[in-house]
């Protein structure tokens, strides 16, 4: 995750936020088997609860670093349009497919070799919606024995939008592309809502379908033009700019549980658009900045 306030160079507060977002996507797995096996009995009581919601949040990891790369990759995107008038497609493609695919494909060819030694157990439809990119659409990951894949739901999500988003970018340009973005964050909760409630289905799996999902990683690509169109500015200029980072813990940690706690699908239909929000809101307050107690923890080495 390199960018700048100018496109370059490297800003260790998100890398430190990619990283917490990681630490967030480990923890929440390795508790789910911590609490399967009952090895870790506190993990049970209330007492574990702020832990586990501050540190184990593992949708809350994922939409971090779906904005995050929504951001970056817009700028990117961004930038080369400005310098050079067009988008190399093909360049694009090539820079994604080096960085995802040798260690995806890694991963899945060595739980292959696994199955095939028959030092595991799994059925041959997980590899194929893992391998297609195509898990969050199809019903082959859905097996008992596909958990070592499960991921790849969100690596499915942000493929989908790397096929889509530059194209548009550069034969629709920035200004409608910024429409788009605009518009999805708007309107897919109220698609979120309508197939929660019309497709009962497919529910655990709304925020998880391009269609309905997008917006987690649309609202880093409208925070890459926000922040281009001087939001930094904007940002500076609020009088108790210090608050900011609370505002964002308050909508994350309290708001979206207690919306979770009266709607059983908030957790679904509400909390991408509550945490997208916040996530952007705490990326602008992070690069507006250079000093504070945030900043230096996820500045700091182990962090980056």
């Amino acid at each position: 995750m390199r960018t700048g306030r100018d496109g370059k160079g490297q800003i260790p507060y998100l890398d430190g936020l990619r990283a917490y977002s990681i630490l967030n996507v480990l923890l929440a797995h390795s508790v789910e088997y911590l609490k399967r096996v009952s090895a870790v009995p506190w993990l049970a009581t209330p007492a574990a609860k702020p832990f586990l919601l501050l540190f184990a949040n593992g949708l809350l990891g994922v939409r971090v670093f779906f904005v995050l790369s929504g951001f970056l990759i817009t700028n990117l995107l961004l930038e080369e349009l400005n310098k050079t008038g067009t988008i190399s497609i093909a360049g694009f493609y090539g820079r994604r497919i080096a960085r995802i695919f040798p260690a995806a494909y890694c991963y899945i060819g060595v739980l292959a070799a696994l199955v095939s030694l028959h030092l595991m157990d799994m059925h041959w439809q997980p590899f194929v919606a893992a391998g297609t990119y195509t898990w969050n659409y199809t019903s082959l990951g859905r097996t008992a024995s596909a958990g070592m894949l499960g991921h790849f739901w969100s690596l499915a999500l942000e493929e989908q939008f790397y096929l889509i988003w530059p194209t548009l970018l550069l034969f629709m340009g920035p200004q409608w592309a910024k429409k788009i973005a605009a518009g999805s964050i708007v309107l897919l909760p109220f698609v979120r809502v309508a197939s929660y409630f019309l497709v009962p289905a497919s529910r655990m799996e709304i925020y998880m379908m391009f269609h309905t999902g997008a917006d987690q990683i649309m609202w880093g690509a409208l925070a890459a033009f926000a922040y281009r169109d001087g939001a930094l500015d904007r940002i500076n200029s609020i009088r108790n700019k210090r608050l900011i980072p609370w505002l964002c813990l308050f909508l994350v940690f309290v708001v979206c549980p207690i919306v979770e706690s009266w709607f059983r699908g908030g957790i679904i239909v509400t909390s991408p658009s509550i945490q997208g929000f916040s996530i952007v809101i705490l990326i602008f307050w992070l690069l507006s900045g250079r000093n504070g107690a945030a900043r230096s923890v996820l500045g700091s080495r182990p962090a980056i």
